[in-house]
């Protein structure tokens, strides 16, 4: 066996302080092999020592090919010495090591690597938090948006409307808009006018007059108030069909 000028063991970020299957053959003038037939024996006889002793690979410079080995963390390195005979300063200059690497992570990583979780886990709970208020404002400027729009507009007329200038706010005719409110329960056609349905006769939506042409003539005409013009706009609005000035505003 060599001099422990210098003991291997490797720091490995998932596994922790591990020892090549290679290293201790090359300490114990073992061929690697049979390091590797003992360490699979062992893995045979009880295969809950797998996370003990890890099967891994490692290349040649110079060659395309992978090569078995294991890496063992301490409690793996204990395990296959305790097979063999003699050794002992290879085995306890290699356990002080473990040990005391093993108390470097405890006594050094664990509270920065803490902290840092913890901030990550802070920063995450944030972002989310953010995402939510801002998805919130989003859908709250959309949902106030058609209130500083249509609405004002609508708000700030009196007067009464005839369902063709309704109907140009949205881009269609007023018999287009005049069978849609039909087919959606809110009129119906009697004559040559339409009326309400009977739930929403008195909900301040339209006003009806008699208007004389001549007189022998008459003829009557069902206006829409602007409380009646803001009930379609939330309707329509239901159904998908936006006012042209928030479509331009949309887009």
């Amino acid at each position: 066996m060599q001099g422990l000028q210098t003991i291997k063991i490797e720091s490995n970020t998932e596994l922790g302080p591990v020892v090549s299957s290679r290293t201790v053959a090359e300490e114990l003038n073992k061929e690697h092999s049979k390091v590797i037939r003992s360490l699979e024996s062992m893995l045979l006889e009880n295969p809950n020592v797998d996370s003990l002793i890890i099967r891994s690979s490692y290349k040649v410079e110079g060659q395309k090919r992978s090569y078995k080995e294991y890496l063992l963390t301490k409690d793996g390195f204990t395990l296959y010495m305790f097979n063999i005979q003699g050794h002992n300063d290879f085995k306890m200059a290699y356990i002080n090591k473990f040990n005391e690497m093993e108390n470097a992570l405890q006594n050094k990583l664990p509270g920065s690597y803490k902290e840092a979780v913890a901030q990550l886990l802070e920063n995450l709970e944030r972002n989310e938090e953010l995402q939510l208020e801002n998805s919130i404002q989003k859908q709250q400027i959309g949902e106030l948006k058609p209130k500083a729009t249509y609405y004002d507009l609508v708000l700030q007329n009196k007067s009464l409307l005839s369902v063709s200038k309704i109907a140009k706010d949205y881009g269609m005719s007023a018999r287009a808009l005049n069978t849609l409110l039909h087919d959606l329960g809110i009129q119906y056609k009697q004559g040559d006018i339409w009326l309400l349905y009977a739930k929403y006769q008195d909900k301040g939506y339209t006003q009806t007059s008699t208007y004389a042409l001549d007189e022998e003539h008459s003829k009557v005409s069902t206006k829409w108030t602007q409380q009646g013009r803001l009930f379609i706009y939330d309707l329509l609005k239901d159904e998908g069909i936006l006012p042209t000035i928030e479509k331009q505003i949309e887009q």
